[in-house]
């Protein structure tokens, strides 16, 4: 039986999608089908041409959530799209059988390792999320951005788990603004309460699985002896997530050329061994995306020559 993942994306993410499927290719050693909800008729005339072969394209309507549906239009396009993922992950729970799990993934992450250990972790239980464990100086986001990310969360076909993600999914359809002063975070604040309802949960202690800009100046972040991967304190890396990454070129010589998230500090070794096979990856994507149709939209952030110097002499751009 293939695991079943899913995420969402529109034409301006689609080299960050493509980049996230064919991460799971490379390091997935278990059959999958990832879920793709094509915010736009762009990006689905795109993957739709690539034929990617464990890719199951949906579109809004096939979710079959008239409350959703009538929030499309009224809410602002980044607010829909985190309105509709729980409504995905409850769709497609209904389709599995009991038991099985759908894991909901931001379209901004990539692997570097097989997520055994996330799903080794869960065991039998009905939910798993990970915390932001943010470090000593950006403690203070919490109250802002939420104790936990959902850059990735797995939920079974299992009573708490069904509960869990109606319950999400109801909570999003009422409200899903980013405004820090009211508390709110769009999609992911919501899951403060969920170590409180679900007694079936897990939260993630491999420190690998969610490592980000926001966490990872905790850790030691080095080559695998064996040349096998990206270490975070001796374990390996599964994958990272990508927040807050602009592209400020694409294609320029056969380089992609990315700033790493604004406001964050980064060593040369985390622009190494985890921004670099990024931008890579985004580079590959965007030729395969470029190649499958017409001209395609593809979001950058253009700098001119003395700030593309003075970034780059600062060590603020990375390449692949």
């Amino acid at each position: 039986m293939s695991r079943l993942y899913c995420t969402l994306f529109d034409s301006n993410y689609a080299s960050r999608g493509l980049a996230l499927y064919r991460s799971l290719e490379r390091c997935l050693r278990e059959d999958f089908v990832l879920a793709i909800l094509c915010m736009d008729a762009e990006v689905e005339r795109l993957l739709k041409k690539l034929r990617l072969p464990r890719v199951r394209l949906m579109r809004v309507e096939d979710l079959r959530d008239p409350e959703l549906l009538a929030l499309r239009g009224q809410r602002p396009a980044r607010e829909f799209c985190w309105t509709c993922a729980p409504a995905l992950m409850r769709s497609l729970l209904r389709e599995v059988e009991p038991g099985e799990t759908v894991t909901h993934l931001d379209a901004d992450l990539m692997f570097f390792d097989d997520p055994a250990p996330v799903f080794a972790e869960m065991g039998d239980r009905d939910i798993v999320i990970h915390e932001h464990r943010f470090g000593p100086e950006r403690a203070h986001m919490a109250a802002s951005s939420g104790i936990f990310n959902v850059g990735l969360v797995s939920i079974r076909h299992a009573p708490q788990g069904v509960a869990c993600v109606e319950r999400w999914r109801a909570q999003c359809i009422e409200c899903c603004e980013l405004d820090p002063e009211r508390g709110l975070c769009g999609d992911q604040k919501y899951l403060d309460e969920w170590p409180v309802l679900y007694d079936r949960l897990v939260i993630l202690q491999h420190k690998g699985a969610g490592l980000a800009p926001w966490n990872i100046e905790n850790y030691r972040i080095e080559p695998a002896a064996d040349g096998s991967g990206v270490l975070v304190d001796g374990e390996k890396l599964i994958f990272y997530h990508y927040h807050a990454l602009r592209v400020v070129s694409y294609g320029r010589f056969g380089v992609c050329w990315i700033w790493p998230s604004a406001g964050y500090n980064f060593t040369s070794a985390h622009n190494r061994l985890i921004y670099k096979p990024y931008a890579a990856a985004l580079r590959a994507a965007a030729r395969e995306l470029r190649g499958s149709a017409e001209p395609v939209k593809l979001t950058t952030f253009r700098v001119g020559f003395i700030g593309f110097w003075l970034y780059w002499s600062r060590g603020w751009l990375t390449y692949g």
